[in-house]
């Protein structure tokens, strides 16, 4: 009996794994969300088609909802395809439309922090990041691709080993590869007491204010040609 009952419970464990790595491509209300704001910037595109060397910003909702990023930086050819609840595979999935269009001399990355938020393990994350980047280099291998590190936020407080940890993985990483960099948002969200700024971030806890995303413009300044 007690050998049933403990069978039960590493499958039920087995399913609560499986559920919180199933990726959003499983749930239909959340795909035709990404199919929409990835229809909206195919119909922008055909009105007014991206220029060459543009400088493309990719990932989840910190890229989408960085409504100032144009004017940030002036004068260069910015292009935001942010979609919000992606993660690293799903940017992967969608790579075809919202990156392969474009000729970009830079990419810049954003991905992780919703892949931590349905427990994927570091190591994980890394090797999703990988074969993105991977897929990438083969069809753009002039371009920079630049990673903005996973960053801080008050709602995932707990979970900031596993942030630092994937942060690493993917830095060490890129060291190793030809034409990147890494760009530390995280450290520059931390001050020297190891505290967050509540005034970088909405009350979500999660999204970043315009303070926040003044720190970010500061730290990809040092990055962006």
């Amino acid at each position: 009996m007690k050998t049933t009952i403990r069978f039960l419970f590493l499958i039920f464990i087995g399913f609560l794994i499986l559920s919180n790595h199933l990726n959003a491509q499983d749930n239909p209300v959340q795909r035709q969300k990404w199919e929409t704001k990835i229809q909206r910037y195919e119909r922008l595109d055909s009105i007014t088609p991206p220029q060459k060397d543009v400088i493309l910003f990719v990932g989840s909702s910190s890229i989408e909802n960085w409504k100032s990023i144009e004017s940030d930086f002036p004068d260069k050819p910015i292009v935001s395809r942010g979609v919000s609840g992606t993660k690293t595979v799903d940017i992967y999935e969608y790579r075809d439309r919202l990156i392969s269009p474009y000729q970009a001399k830079q990419i810049f990355i954003y991905v992780g922090d919703n892949d931590i938020g349905y427990n994927w393990k570091p190591e994980e994350i890394l090797e999703q990041f990988k074969k993105l980047f991977f897929a990438i280099r083969a069809e753009k291998p002039e371009t920079e691709i630049v990673f903005i590190s996973i960053k801080p936020f008050p709602k995932r407080a707990h979970r900031l080993g596993s942030t630092i940890e994937t942060n690493k993985l993917i830095k060490d990483f890129l060291e190793q590869e030809e034409n990147t960099a890494y760009a530390d948002v995280y450290n520059a969200m931390i001050n020297e007491r190891g505290e967050l700024n509540p005034e970088h971030y909405q009350k979500d806890g999660r999204h970043l204010t315009t303070d926040g995303y003044k720190i970010w413009r500061e730290i990809i300044l040092k990055f962006i040609k």
